[in-house]
């Protein structure tokens, strides 16, 4: 159809025949669909004014294990390694020793063979006194030197023993389960009694020490659940120990916190969060909860009719994720976690718990 040979009537009239668009037929724009949130549910809890300090993450072992004995470096493991407690950490050259051990060898067994000697002629002597065939005088001095052989046999089968200790001793082993933190001896370095070797880290078994005022003293105890801020990460500790020795300079005392599974670093920063004074109940959200608009923070409160009502909020003690609220919220209530940054007084909302 050649549509410029119609005239304007006819024009008209097939535009008026054409099918109305679904804006037209609705009278307006379409529904907006529910929005898809997560909720949390407000709660009573019992919360405790914090106050935040300073902490570092320790190894409840670190240690330099150093050499007990004497000799070349022959191999040391690498920063790094993860060892066993009892795997081998480090060898030395025991060449020496082994030949002492070679040494003292012959000589306990050249003084075995003379106190077997000895022991038969005293027993000959001693069989002719009885027949006054022999001196008493030449069977007791026999029987001396008998004992005297028997007692140098001692201590050269003490002395064998010591350098075989010493062999032992010249490989290095680990005394706990960790990792090689550093080396402090190469390999053809030489190794006197006592030198470090390498410095060990049980990296599995980490604690945070930190030092609190002693004014908070009366308002910890061991066994209480603690916040903790590492790296902008929150975790939750556990107070292990308090050592209750207060530095007099500073006025502060050692808390140590229990830390979760997880990878933590020794020597990080921690930031400990201690109550400054006795818990109360208050009433209290999710941190996701909270909204910072450029009208002030508030929550959004999920309706009977699943609306969402945003209700003005105060923050006050915040305690790990769980945060005090002042304003017109009541525990029970259930306020938005997730998609709440988009969402609009009295829209629609979905609660749907696989919203992340």
């Amino acid at each position: 159809m050649a549509l410029h040979r119609l005239t304007l009537p006819a024009l008209a009239t097939a535009i008026a025949l054409l099918p109305l668009p679904a804006l037209a037929q609705q009278g307006g724009p379409p529904a907006q669909p529910p929005a898809k949130v997560r909720t949390a549910t407000v709660e009573d809890r019992m919360m405790a004014p914090q106050i935040a300090v300073p902490g570092t993450i320790h190894s409840k072992q670190d240690a330099d294990v150093a050499a007990e004995v004497a000799g070349r470096v022959l191999w040391v493991a690498e920063a790094g390694t993860r060892l066993q407690a009892g795997d081998v950490l480090a060898r030395l050259d025991d060449r020496e020793l082994q030949l002492q051990v070679q040494q003292l060898d012959a000589q306990v067994k050249s003084l075995l063979s003379q106190l077997e000697f000895q022991t038969k002629e005293a027993n000959r002597l001693q069989q002719l006194a009885a027949r006054d065939s022999a001196p008493v005088s030449r069977l007791e001095e026999s029987q001396s030197k008998r004992e005297v052989l028997a007692q140098d046999l001692v201590r050269m089968r003490a002395q064998r023993d010591r350098v075989a200790l010493d062999i032992e001793r010249a490989t290095v082993r680990a005394p706990f389960a960790g990792q090689v933190a550093s080396r402090m001896l190469e390999v053809g370095e030489y190794s006197a009694p006592g030198a470090k070797v390498a410095r060990l880290v049980a990296v599995d078994q980490v604690e945070v020490r930190a030092q609190a005022p002693v004014a908070l003293a009366n308002q910890l105890r061991e066994g209480m659940d603690v916040a903790l801020e590492a790296d902008g990460q929150q975790a939750t500790g556990r107070v292990s120990r308090i050592i209750p020795v207060g530095e007099a300079q500073s006025r502060t005392f050692e808390v140590r916190v229990a830390l979760p599974e997880g990878r933590w670093i020794v020597g990080a920063a921690v930031r400990v969060s201690l109550p400054s004074a006795a818990p109360q109940q208050v009433v209290a959200v999710h941190r996701d909860a909270l909204v910072m608009r450029g009208t002030g923070l508030s929550v959004f409160r999920v309706s009977g009719e699943n609306k969402a009502e945003r209700v003005t909020v105060r923050a006050g003690t915040t305690v790990g994720e769980w945060v005090e609220v002042l304003g017109e919220v009541k525990p029970g209530d259930k306020v938005v976690v997730r998609g709440a940054e988009r969402l609009r007084e009295g829209q629609a909302v979905d609660t749907d718990p696989k919203v992340s």
